[in-house]
């Protein structure tokens, strides 16, 4: 059984200080929720991450409530949302108010496109994170490539590519 603070603290501290937006955040939770504190499987993580991609709206909440929820319940769900996005969300709220101000700052304007920069890095961390249990399998390379170039290229739109992987994938033959 995994302790409230221990399983809410995981959540708050993704969610609260991990920059980047979404896919670090989901980078850092599976480090600490699979890797550290082995809460969940490899393979349930990677099809959390993947139904919560093909959601409408916010698919890291969608994430959070769904990884949380099959640690700790509907309750554990509800939980770590609200631990995982409400200091954040006043944070942001309280730099809104601000943001004219600083925008003119170039101390300001360097360090933003420092972040943006270290963003797209860490993007690609989790992405390759994200495939780490199904590296060995040549299908899970090839769809992970052919996802990658489809979006590079604009070939297709991202729920058009996450519809066709998951089609793909239901008809192959399952692992035994």
């Amino acid at each position: 059984m995994v302790s409230w603070p221990q399983f809410l603290s995981e959540f708050a501290r993704a969610g609260n200080l991990t920059l980047g937006g979404g896919q670090p955040m989901i980078a850092e939770l599976e480090r600490r929720v699979i890797t550290t504190r082995r809460w969940l499987p490899p393979e349930d993580f990677g099809l959390l991450y993947s139904i919560a991609r093909i959601t409408p709206g916010t698919n890291i909440l969608a994430f959070i409530a769904a990884t949380a929820t099959r640690i700790q319940g509907p309750w554990g769900g509800a939980l770590a949302v609200v631990a995982a996005s409400l200091p954040a969300a006043l944070v942001i709220w309280l730099m809104t108010i601000f943001f004219d101000a600083w925008s003119t700052n170039p101390w300001v304007a360097t360090a933003m496109a420092g972040a943006m920069a270290a963003v797209v890095a860490l993007i690609a961390s989790s992405a390759w994170q994200l495939l780490k249990p199904f590296r060995k399998n040549p299908l899970a390379l090839i769809l992970f490539l052919a996802a990658l170039l489809a979006g590079l290229a604009n070939i297709a739109s991202p729920v058009t590519i996450l519809l066709s992987a998951a089609l793909l994938g239901a008809l192959l033959p399952p692992k035994t």
